[in-house]
């Protein structure tokens, strides 16, 4: 949390909201102007590094980050991260567009008939804690008292699926099937994930998953969070990394 008493609250909330309402530029200016009043504000540098990171951005996201380790050497999101980008680096993927933007792999999303569903997520963890996670994002589950809570990986907590998806899922995974998740859309107080049938067991051969018509999510809904955003000049961008 941002402590510093010289912080207006109300600055926070706008430059966590920013972030989950994926208006990366405005959450970047709002979380300098935090930075003005406290160098080392460490959820601070953190937004700024994840609003690069949105923007595919990736030696920026670095520098950030590692501000954060500076001021937080065991801080878990930014040491993942890092690693993030690194990975980023090596395998080219994913890679910005021509505007330097970030830009998921829409064939994550696709759904697929009796394998994919869409799922809203219950008592979901708070605005602070989802401002750190973006969409693609790969979740975990873990089962608690006949639950399944969404997890990162760190094992924090994000939410609970439904009982009815809850009953459905323990019942297939007890039986041998295997499932991924993934964030799909992020909002204030709201978070949905897609759950992807992996591996279907022997028991379950002629027995989909999930028995709804699913259809194609477009891929301009999927990243909304990144349209609309202008890329800075390379100059710019030189200029604030120095």
């Amino acid at each position: 949390m941002d402590s510093n008493p010289s912080i207006s609250p109300n600055l926070t909330e706008q430059a966590i909201e920013a972030a989950l309402g994926y208006r990366w530029e405005v959450a970047l200016k709002i979380n300098k102007q935090i930075l003005k009043l406290d160098g080392q504000n460490i959820d601070a540098l953190a937004r700024c590094a994840k609003a690069y990171l949105e923007l595919g951005r990736f030696n920026l996201a670095k520098k950030f980050y590692s501000q954060v380790l500076q001021c937080d050497p065991y801080n878990p999101i930014a040491s993942k991260n890092l690693k993030i980008i690194k990975s980023f680096k090596k395998s080219g993927k994913p890679r910005p567009n021509g505007n330097g933007e970030f830009r998921l792999s829409a064939s994550l999303f696709l759904q697929e008939p009796g394998k994919t569903k869409i799922v809203n997520l219950l008592n979901v963890a708070e605005p602070q804690k989802l401002s750190a996670t973006f969409c693609g994002m790969k979740v975990d589950l873990l089962v608690k008292n006949r639950k399944l809570i969404v997890v990162d990986s760190e094992g924090s907590y994000l939410g609970v699926l439904p009982d009815d998806i809850c009953h459905l899922l323990l019942r297939l995974l007890r039986g041998g099937n295997k499932y991924n998740l993934f964030i799909q859309a992020i909002r204030v107080n709201s978070l949905s994930v897609l759950i992807r049938e992996t591996y279907r067991s022997k028991r379950f051969k002629n027995q989909p998953s999930f028995l709804e018509r699913t259809s194609r999510i477009s891929s301009s809904e999927l990243i909304s969070s990144l349209d609309g955003q202008d890329d800075s000049s390379e100059e710019a961008e030189e200029a604030e990394e120095s």
